[in-house]
């Protein structure tokens, strides 16, 4: 709100100067055949030296973006939206106080709109509105009309048919011309002069000649006349581009090399540096005798390769100014961008070698200058491009990360190399999803350790241990001191059981993600876990071995804090029967996530079973407020019991779903748990029984609530098994979400394709589309056991203001990271095995191959982890993990769409 207050005072404040003078901006126009009836017409603004004009897409809340309003009519059709060219500068504008998008001066600047005429007789009309500034003033917006009168393409190469009638000029009067052979394939039609003020015209040329002379004989093209032929005739291949290690503390630049073809044989070699804030680097025209290292951009010529022209420096921020480090005036870029060229002929070369040299310095340091050398090789089939020996690939800078890594380097046989580097700023990244994730598990684990709490093992301890406590001797705050030290240690114990997984994860950094997706486990969860619902039923006890809690019992005695912490351990082993399958459960549900998640929810089941000792111990009159022990306890665990049996299938689900079994999909696992809510529902109403039940067992209150939801959680979870049209699958389950298989995971209803969400599995394949329709791609890494995954798919990409960009302006690409599908013999690759060891493991799985890729580009284990890039591999902004807030995911979304469409105008 402030910034436009401020616009508007500013444009107030210089409306009486600026009414003075005229417009800062002239303007030319042309219209340029494409083919067929279709045309650009270009608007060409030239500022004045110190102007600025503003880009159509400019962010709100800074100055007026430049804009069209095309005059309606069915003689024309606007194709695609208005493209802008020229010296683009983005970022934060001291006048305005935020970011914004500008073009500087030193070059026109080119808006370009694709038409499709339909009749040339008519002319097309179009008025910007615009505002400029110069470092001290705005002028307010100005409109101004053009008139494109387009004629229609001739036959013989692309020649302008001259229009019927002439146009005369103001100043001088005009004569048609005969129809004149185009020297250029796409004919470029330039502009009369104005007929009046704020009105320009575009149309055929008209030029005034004498009588045509006798047509002389056909004489041969001169040599240079054979080279523009056969520069015309040449059709560019794709730019070539490279991408160093990113800045870093002791190294704030970062560089990527391209290569692009622009004439037969001959090459456009660039160093792209990218500056950190804060630090400088040096002009090539720096004069070294005053102190720094001018920048040296160096192509080796040799017989093979011929230099065409100088060497180009341009940066929006190079300025002549004082600076510190070498008390004296020096031409310097400061941050940003700064782009060296070169243009070599190749005839003869099989190599082009070459490196920047250069010098960077912040206000306090100056590091010593540095070379990054880098290569074009043309001796292969096909030009391959690498800096500082990093190889990259066609049309993207191979991304970075954090040690440098890319698809391309690592020998994953992708195609692209991706830029890990995020582009756009507008969006929050992965850090506030991730603690969010972490938020959710440990009040998943405080929820298991409530649930323990009430378990027969351990509710009657409760008043026992705090009785004890309290009545040990000492006062009454030792002994709350103590009871408080208790509960502290059965926190300390159940979170130091989750120290082995950092370990394991800090050897393999994908272990725990194979342990979590394994088959062979995963069934032996769901055995493991019937197992424990048979023991909650009361068919058998689970114990640990009995010298374990021996042991602990014994080590109690000896006192002081260390027998108050053998008594926590004495607890958490004799309870181990009713907390093992709690405790299992936490254990597979976070797993996937890293170890990280996994001691987020052992933290919160810690806290829950150890705070109640500390808060009873402190006001013991609660004590009497809780409820006496009894056959209700054995009630909770037969009720637990048919949840573990719910739970088990959930697992043999998960080895379904990797190991494509197809055998238990959508419709048996639903009738399998609306069977164990069912029977949750006859057991509390006493319409069965199992063999610890007291044979006056009660139905009670809670006990018929707790029934009666698990009759509606019946009914809800076989509505799912009935259609919708919107769909035309099953109804979503949003409560089973991550748990149950997908919806379109079944044996009748089937799947329609043009009604739901279909991503693509494979990477090439996706980005080729995404190419062909130019749209942003999202790269989705996932799992098949990927319970947070699941929940982002159908609890948030049904919303519908996120499937519109789901289905509309993006294109999916799903990388299952537990794809146990084997590769082909052929993409078996040997890779690091990011130990810090120097070992190497064998890739051989589909989700072996994609999980490295993620590790590798993005320096991301879990998932699901969300990346928008473009087609060519750029990342377009900060990605995110599980999100389910809606409006922090349409964010993300609009940040990367809005960053692709200003990458594409450019």
């Amino acid at each position: 709100m402030m910034s436009r207050l401020f616009t508007f005072l500013l444009l107030l404040t210089s409306l009486a100067a600026t009414a003075q003078f005229a417009s800062p901006i002239s303007f030319e126009t042309e219209v340029e055949h494409l083919s067929g009836n279709e045309f650009h017409l270009i608007v060409k603004a030239l500022p004045e030296d110190g102007w600025n004009i503003y880009s159509q897409y400019t962010p709100d809340g800074g100055p007026i973006p430049t804009s069209f309003t095309w005059a309606e009519g069915d003689h024309y059709e606007l194709i695609g939206k208005s493209l802008e060219k020229g010296h683009k500068k983005a970022g934060m504008d001291e006048m305005f106080g935020v970011d914004v998008i500008k073009f500087l001066p030193d070059e026109p600047t080119y808006f370009i709109q694709k038409v499709r005429v339909i009749n040339y007789g008519e002319p097309i009309r179009t008025t910007i509105e615009y505002m400029c500034c110069d470092d001290e003033q705005c002028l307010p917006p100005t409109d101004e009309e053009f008139i494109f009168e387009v004629a229609p393409p001739a036959p013989d190469r692309g020649a302008i048919t001259p229009i019927t009638e002439p146009v005369v000029a103001p100043e001088a009067p005009s004569t048609t011309s005969p129809a004149l052979p185009a020297p250029q394939t796409k004919p470029v039609i330039t502009r009369p002069a104005d007929p009046q003020p704020n009105e320009r015209t575009a149309t055929a040329p008209k030029v005034s000649t004498p009588a045509p002379p006798k047509p002389a004989p056909a004489a041969a093209p001169t040599p240079e006349e054979d080279e523009q032929v056969t520069e015309a005739a040449f059709t560019p291949g794709p730019t070539l581009r490279a991408a160093g290690p990113a800045a870093s503390e002791n190294d704030p630049v970062s560089w990527v090399f391209e290569a692009e073809p622009v004439a037969e044989n001959e090459y456009l070699v660039r160093m792209i540096g990218t500056l950190s804030e804060g630090w400088t680097t040096y002009s090539k025209d720096v004069d070294p005798t005053v102190g720094p290292s001018p920048t040296e951009f160096f192509v080796d010529e040799n017989d093979g390769v011929k230099l065409i022209g100088d060497v180009t420096e341009t940066s929006a921020t190079l300025k002549t100014k004082y600076d510190k480090a070498w008390d004296a005036k020096v031409a310097k870029i400061v941050g940003g961008q700064v782009v060296y060229e070169q243009r070599v002929d190749v005839s003869k070369a099989d190599v082009v070698d070459g490196y920047v040299y250069y010098q960077t310095c912040d206000d306090e340091i100056c590091f010593p200058p540095k070379e990054v050398p880098f290569q074009l090789d043309l001796s292969g089939a096909k030009a391959v491009v690498s800096i500082d020996g990093v190889a990259g690939g066609s049309g993207a800078a191979a991304g970075a990360g954090e040690e440098g890594k890319t698809a391309e380097t690592v020998g994953l046989g992708i195609g692209v190399a991706f830029d890990a580097d995020p582009i756009g700023a507008c969006s929050v990244g992965e850090e506030k999803t991730v603690n969010k994730g972490l938020l959710s598990i440990f009040g998943l684990g405080f929820l298991g350790g409530l649930f323990a709490l009430i378990m027969p093992c351990i509710f009657p301890m409760i008043p026992l241990t705090v009785s004890f406590f309290t009545k040990s001797g000492g006062t009454r705050a030792q002994g709350i001191q103590k009871a408080g030290l208790y509960g502290f240690f059965i926190f300390l114990i159940y979170v130091l059981l989750s120290a082995p997984f950092h370990l394991i994860q800090g050897l393999d950094p994908g272990l725990l993600n194979t342990i979590a997706s394994s088959v062979p486990l995963n069934v032996a969860f769901f055995v493991v876990f019937l197992f424990f619902a048979g023991s909650f039923f009361g068919f058998y006890e689970l114990t640990l071995p009995e010298s374990w809690s021996n042991r602990a019992s014994k080590a109690e005695g000896t006192g002081g804090i260390a027998g108050i912490f053998f008594m926590a351990l004495t607890l958490a082993l004799v309870s181990f029967s009713c907390t093992g399958p709690i405790l299992g459960s936490l254990l597979v549900e976070s797993l996937s996530g890293g170890a990280w998640p996994l001691t987020a929810g052992m933290a919160g089941f810690g806290v829950a079973l150890g705070l109640p000792f500390a808060l009873f111990a402190a006001f013991p009159g609660f004590l009497n407020s809780m409820p006496k022990s009894g056959g209700w306890l054995n009630s909770v665990k037969v009720v637990l019991g048919f949840v573990e049996v719910a739970l088990a299938f959930k697992f043999l689900s998960n080895a379904d779903l990797v190991g494509e079994w197809d055998f238990l999909k959508i419709e048996p696992f639903l009738a399998i748990w609306i069977l164990c809510a069912v029977g949750i529902a006859a057991y509390l109403f006493k319409l069965i029984s199992f063999p610890l039940d007291s044979k006056k067992r009660k139905i009670g209150i809670v006990g018929s609530v707790i029934g009666a939801g698990s009759v509606a959680l019946a009914v809800y979870l076989a509505i799912g098994l009935t259609t919708t049209p919107e769909t035309g699958t099953y109804r979503t389950r949003n409560l089973l979400s991550g748990i149950a298989p997908p919806v379109c995971y079944n044996f009748f209803a089937g799947c329609d394709k043009d009604l739901n969400l279909t991503p693509f599995k494979s990477l090439e394949e996706g980005l080729t589309y995404a190419k062909e329709v130019n749209k942003p791609v999202m790269l989705d890494f996932t799992g098949f056991t990927c319970v947070n995954c699941r929940k982002m798919e159908e609890n948030v990409w049904t919303v519908d203001k996120i499937n519109r960009y789901l289905t509309d302006e993006y294109v999916i690409v799903s990388l299952y990271t537990d794809d146990r599908s084997e590769l082909p013999a052929e993409e078996h690759v040997e890779v690091d095995r990011l130990d810090g060891t120097g070992r190497t493991k064998l890739i051989d799985q589909v989700g072996e191959k994609w999980h490295y890729f993620q590790q590798t580009v993005f320096a991301r284990s879990s998932q699901p982890y969300y990346v928008l890039v473009s087609p060519d591999g750029k990342t377009l902004n900060a990605p995110v993990a599980y999100t389910p807030d809606v409006d922090e995911y349409e964010n993300f979304l609009k940040c990367g769409l809005s960053t692709y469409r200003n990458l594409e105008s450019k």
